[in-house]
């Protein structure tokens, strides 16, 4: 009878242990979610002659109009160069477009472009190159911390898929880096650019 009661007292005096201890009572709800930062995905309409597009760090960005605003559109934006001049051949495609704030300019050295588009994997050559440059329309500065450029070799982030009637067709990507370290990651890039052929032999 004793050890009944005293097993009775245990069990209360553990009860009222546990209530006492749990008289602040914090419930934990849903945690609200994380702001999620949506980037502007690739666009699904055809890309239209003229030009340049793509994902521009979160931004997508559509590139029609020429640099030029005095001279010919065909003088600097959209051009083959090609020549010889003594020891040395000239081979550089000119894609440049811009829209209201930006510029984007991409060339492309070494390749004579009847060689063009060639097939994957594109062996590296001395000499054969892509650069991409992206800065605001106003402020063309190498050193500036909003002048961003990529070079390396042609096929690596650059490729031309066509070029039916010099109708420049292609795509390019990678990471575009300013003098400062900023970097700017760019991403589904596409242009389809009418190129207009210029000789350009010495003293030209």
């Amino acid at each position: 009878m004793k050890s009944s009661l005293l097993l009775t007292r245990v069990f209360l005096m553990i009860v009222f242990m546990l209530l006492y201890a749990c008289d602040k009572i914090v419930i934990i709800g849903p945690r609200a979610p994380l702001p999620v930062h949506h980037r502007a995905g690739k666009a699904r309409t055809p890309i239209t002659l003229g030009t340049i597009r793509g994902n521009f760090g979160d931004d997508y960005r559509t590139f029609i109009q020429h640099i030029e605003k005095v001279q010919p559109i065909d003088s600097f934006s959209n051009c083959y160069f090609y020549g010889n001049c003594k020891e040395s051949t000239l081979n550089q495609i000119n894609l440049i477009r811009c829209d209201s704030s930006y510029v984007f300019a991409m060339f492309i050295n070494g390749y004579p472009l009847d060689s063009l588009p060639t097939s994957l994997p594109v062996p590296s050559e001395f000499g054969k190159s892509a650069e991409i440059q992206f800065y605001p329309f106003y402020n063309w500065n190498w050193g500036s911390a909003d002048h961003y450029i990529l070079n390396n070799f042609y096929g690596t982030s650059v490729l031309i898929t066509d070029k039916t009637d010099d109708i420049l067709t292609g795509t390019f990507q990678g990471t575009l880096i300013s003098a400062t370290g900023a970097t700017m990651p760019v991403s589904d890039g596409e242009f389809k650019i009418k190129i207009f052929r210029k000789y350009m032999p010495c003293g030209k």
